[in-house]
């Protein structure tokens, strides 16, 4: 890739994440520096968010937002749900059946074994990207979130 295609990928990156901050309530503007650089300022809403932090990562929900590394993932819906629910319990083996639940409220679809499995492959290729401490971990019964030693 060129130079130009590679500022223009950073670029459509933030804004995809500046439109998802602010539909989430934060405020967020872009100013101009002493220098001449563009410094982006993010305003978190008027209610304080709940954030879940366990193995070296916090997690924001309501955004889909993963902090892990000093690097910030942008998580799908289904992630986020299994992630959460992951969190919760890290250090425990969490049943398939409970992760459909969070991931599916209701009804999982046919089949859901095979998409949870999909979800969770691309959970950890993006902690793995992002530098995360922790990994999820495959057993019989289920998943499990654990620190890395």
């Amino acid at each position: 890739m060129t130079a130009a295609a590679d500022a223009i990928g950073v670029h459509l990156h933030a804004r995809r994440v500046r439109r998802l901050l602010e539909s989430h309530g934060y405020e967020v503007a872009s100013v101009t520096n002493e220098r001449g650089h563009i410094v982006t300022v993010i305003a978190p809403p008027e209610a304080p968010r709940e954030t879940l932090a366990a193995c070296g990562m916090q997690l924001d929900p309501d955004v889909g937002l993963l902090a892990c590394g000093g690097a910030l993932i942008e998580l799908t819906a289904i992630e986020t749900a299994l992630l959460q629910r992951l969190l919760l319990r890290a250090e425990s083996v969490v049943t398939q059946r409970d992760l459909s639940a969070a991931a599916w409220p209701g009804e999982p679809p046919a089949a859901y074994a095979n998409r949870l499995y999909a979800h969770i492959f691309s959970l950890r290729r993006k902690l793995a990207r992002a530098g995360a401490n922790a990994s999820i971990q495959t057993f019989r019964r289920g998943y499990r979130l654990a620190q890395r030693a």
